[in-house]
């Protein structure tokens, strides 16, 4: 995959749309764009205003191949059902060795991009290449290079896109264990945006998965204008229970419920494999409630505090197939609240799929009850 992107990227060049125009200023907003709200102060206030609730929308442009997926493209309709159910942004992921494969490929990027804007929504744009694309980013400084050069395109195609309308996550959840290099890793494609849009407000997560330990053993970058992303799964025995990817054992945990006791699970532990029931018995002895779901996310709280920088959970959610519905509901409450309450931002995961806000093809979509209700989002008529 990396010599044809080389090449993609070669001819792209040739075609002078890799532009490295603009005077690089090291991210450094001006006074009209700052918020004087404490953590905040860096970033304007439309964008700490609009990133307090938002959908990410995680297959339009990393899955395009798979025909399965296509239902859960959005369209403009969704967009406004969306702002109609008090969503503020939209977070896209996009695989960087898809956007340059072919040369309409951004072209359908910008496209979609722009019908969210137009629907009023705010969007942060996620880089998400493959696992493997990411381990070689691990090992290679050329291929670091190679989506450095991708950013400085995608950043040319935006540039004139208002900074506080259109954000740039620039590496999602980077699997890199070596935690000095993906610090390495994030400046310099931060760099590369700010070569082409000093003003553009950007995003960074902590290695692995971007785990709260990871924002927690994460030293904030010398570079103005950033936010920094957790994504929140706590507990995975719960949250991914009948994933069909991740640890195998995943699979084959169905019904667990939420909050956890000794005594509640006991049924479910019942019904397991030898080894499944001491992973579901140990979860209900660990007793999983709001309160413990707050340890974890205080930490983050308190990282942000300790820095004077913001903190936003980019993904939280829970597997809708297998999982009881009432515990679904109970937990995404929890934790949306938990966020709320300490004056966090979040983007639910995720629109549409396993995880989904909504269900049903792209002209007859149905809100999922549980989730809307554990996020605390009302339908009205009109666009508030």
């Amino acid at each position: 995959m990396i010599p044809m992107l080389r090449y993609a990227l070669a001819l792209l060049m040739a075609a002078g749309l890799l532009s490295a125009c603009g005077e690089r200023e090291g991210g450094v907003l001006s006074a009209q764009a700052r918020n004087a709200d404490g953590v905040w102060s860096q970033i304007p206030a439309s964008v700490k205003s609009d990133l307090a609730r938002g959908v990410n929308v995680s297959t339009w442009f990393t899955h395009r191949t798979d025909a399965t997926q296509q239902p859960g493209w959005p369209t403009t309709n969704d967009f406004s059902l969306m702002r109609r159910m008090g969503i503020r942004h939209v977070r896209l992921l996009v695989d960087a060795e898809w956007l340059q494969l072919n040369g309409a490929h951004p072209r359908y990027l910008e496209e979609g991009i722009t019908q969210a804007l137009n629907e009023g929504l705010l969007v942060v744009l996620a880089m998400q290449p493959s696992k493997e694309h990411k381990l070689q980013m691990g090992e290679d400084d050329s291929v670091v290079e190679l989506v450095a050069d991708i950013w400085r395109q995608t950043a040319s195609q935006f540039k004139t896109v208002a900074h506080d309308r259109l954000l740039f996550e620039v590496l999602n959840e980077p699997e890199i264990e070596d935690v000095a290099r993906v610090r390495v890793i994030q400046k310099k494609l931060i760099e590369a945006v700010r070569e082409i849009s000093p003003e553009r407000i950007v995003a960074v997560g902590g290695a692995h998965y971007s785990d709260i330990d990871d924002l927690v053993n994460m030293a904030p970058l010398d570079v103005r204008g950033v936010i920094y992303s957790f994504h929140f799964y706590e507990p995975h025995n719960f949250t991914h229970q009948g994933a069909g990817w991740g640890w195998h054992m995943w699979m084959v945990f169905h019904n667990i419920p939420y909050p956890s006791t000794p005594e509640n699970v006991e049924p479910v532990v019942e019904k397991l494999t030898p080894l499944a029931r001491e992973h579901i018995a140990w979860y209900g002895q660990q007793e999983w409630n709001k309160k413990k779901l707050a340890e974890f996310i205080d930490q983050a709280a308190d990282w942000s505090k300790r820095h004077n920088l913001p903190v936003w959970c980019s993904e939280f959610g829970v597997l809708r197939d297998v999982a009881p519905s009432a515990s679904r509901r109970a937990w995404l409450n929890d934790a949306r609240s938990l966020f709320e309450e300490r004056n966090m931002a979040w983007t639910y995961f995720d629109w549409w799929g396993h995880f989904g806000l909504v269900t049903g093809p792209q002209d007859a979509r149905q809100i999922d009850e549980d989730a809307q209700a554990g996020l605390a989002l009302k339908l009205t008529q009109t666009t508030p």
